[in-house]
């Protein structure tokens, strides 16, 4: 039997009715999917630059230490060059030393020689000549005290000689000590360059690592961000037109926080649905409502919040409550919690919320509730 045009009609209706929720549902769910993955990409990177933030601390004492090295190998390369310049002037100084004592030994040398050549003189004379080539004795006598005293002369001669060759050795002795002194400490102020150069390129390196890589980490964490933001855009633009009885609006609601995702004063990140239902339950109500479980303190989880704290849980609505939905495609996978603002004849409520749209205060009216979940009422 053919069915009549009208109920075909109807079904046609329903079939894209239906079409239109699954491609809507099917494309949220996509994009909650993709915000999850780049919320878990964005985490682990945030995770990894923290990570790398506190080696960059752990790594501060290595620095420290490598710092202090650095500044005695400077220390020792400004002592060794003292030390350097000390003793190429005693090297100098010796030199000087050393040509003035080969010019003392050789005046001494040729005194000696002198007196030498004069004792030889008188030494080849005989006793008679020394006798009856003089005049008369009193001049042999002189004669002979001038050899004793030429004798006297040589002895004290050697001894100067002698003498001076020692100081002339030592000196020469102190001298190539002093040259091989100077080539150890050129060798040792090279290795202290050396040193010096390795620790300042180990202290780059070492700095280099993580600092580098934590940047790295943090671009791509702000360029997550920025992917995420799109995402969420995406989301929000698609629940809004998702149900067209609902409208929005924005305005202002005294909820007094503007950084993102810090935590408040209940236990709950900034800017995110739950701070805003928390900061409206403590403020403008004077409920005492906090974050019992850290860490679990999505919207999803508020029911046993509020058990946790003796608060009603309930399928009925009431103005001043707060209503928390749990996840699904049009609620993220946190859900989503929101203040009931007015109840409305036809079963819709109004409501004031956070973070509908992205970080952003908004005003809903006429939402069913059922469209977008399972959900309890907080009061």
């Amino acid at each position: 039997m053919k069915k009549p045009i009208i109920f075909q009609l109807i079904i046609a209706i329903s079939v894209l009715m239906g079409s239109t929720q699954i491609v809507s549902a099917a494309t949220l769910n996509d994009l909650n999917n993709q915000l999850q993955q780049k919320q878990k990409e964005l985490d682990a990177n945030a995770a990894a630059a923290a990570n790398k933030a506190q080696e960059a601390k752990s790594l501060s004492s290595q620095i420290n230490s490598l710092d202090s090295d650095i500044r005695s190998t400077e220390q020792k390369i400004s002592e060794t060059g003292n030390q350097i310049t000390d003793v190429s002037g005693a090297i100098g100084s010796l030199s000087v030393s050393i040509d003035q004592e080969n010019e003392q030994l050789a005046l001494l040398k040729k005194k000696l020689n002198g007196a030498i050549v004069e004792i030889y003189r008188f030494s080849n004379q005989n006793d008679w000549q020394l006798i009856f080539g003089s005049d008369n004795f009193g001049d042999q006598s002189n004669q002979s005290k001038y050899v004793e005293a030429v004798e006297i002369q040589v002895k004290s001669l050697h001894v100067q000689v002698t003498a001076a060759k020692e100081q002339l050795e030592k000196q020469k002795s102190d001298q190539e000590a002093k040259k091989q002194q100077l080539t150890d400490l050129k060798n040792q102020q090279t290795s202290y360059i050396k040193g010096a150069q390795y620790q300042k390129t180990q202290k780059d390196q070492l700095l280099g690592m993580t600092v580098q890589q934590k940047a790295a980490y943090e671009s791509k964490v702000s360029q997550l961000q920025s992917e995420i933001t799109h995402i969420s855009t995406d989301i929000y633009n698609l629940r809004r037109q998702q149900r067209g009885r609902e409208t929005i609006g924005g305005g202002g609601s005294g909820y007094p926080y503007t950084a993102i995702d810090v935590p408040d004063a209940w236990g709950f990140l900034t800017r995110e649905c739950t701070s805003y239902a928390a900061w409206y339950l403590n403020v403008i109500a004077g409920k005492d409502f906090v974050n019992t479980r850290p860490g679990s303190g999505s919207a999803y989880n508020w029911a046993n919040l509020a058990r946790d704290q003796g608060f009603s849980v309930s399928s009925s609505p009431r103005k001043g409550a707060a209503i928390a939905w749990g996840a699904g495609p049009l609620t993220s996978q946190w859900g989503h919690v929101a203040i009931v603002e007015a109840v409305n004849g036809d079963g819709t409520i109004n409501l004031s919320e956070y973070n509908w749209v992205r970080y952003s205060y908004s005003y809903r009216s006429n939402v069913n509730p059922s469209d977008y979940g399972s959900y309890n009422y907080i009061y």
